[in-house]
């Protein structure tokens, strides 16, 4: 179902990471928003110039979007900085939940639900049992 299924722990582990690529992401977002205003006034070389950085800042957020992917991450929502990790509480498959600010992953949400169906974690939470002796965990 998922390539990764992450622990708590490992969430927590990636926010540095996350918070360094939704910056970059966001940087690169408000630069092509800059360039696109300005590609209808521009001509000739000017124009060409606009189109061609725009091309590469769109390069840019297609290539971090995939690194997050590659992670095993769901951008949902890049201006809230909004990202869900999947894992397991309980016996249930369902999405950690982080939204930059937060100092760490303190939340979950069902696979079909969203922000607004977003639960506290709790102090222990039991996400996904210990493999017994021979067993691998997807995503380990």
């Amino acid at each position: 179902m998922f390539a990764r299924i992450f622990t708590k722990e490992e969430a927590d582990a990636l926010l540095p990471e996350l918070r360094r690529v939704l910056a970059q992401m966001r940087q690169a977002k408000g630069e092509l928003k800059d360039l696109q205003a300005r590609l209808p006034e521009a001509r000739g070389l000017e124009r060409r110039r606009l189109e061609e950085e725009a091309r590469f800042l769109l390069g840019a957020l297609e290539a971090d979007a995939r690194y997050l992917a590659s992670l095993g991450v769901f951008l949902k929502d890049l201006d809230r900085g909004l990202v869900d990790f999947p894992a397991r509480v309980g016996g249930e498959v369902v999405f950690l939940c982080w939204q930059e600010g937060e100092p760490e992953v303190a939340h979950y949400h069902p696979l079909a639900g969203g922000f607004q169906d977003r639960r506290p974690l709790g102090p222990n939470p039991p996400l996904l049992p210990e493999p017994r002796p021979g067993e691998r965990r997807p995503g380990a």
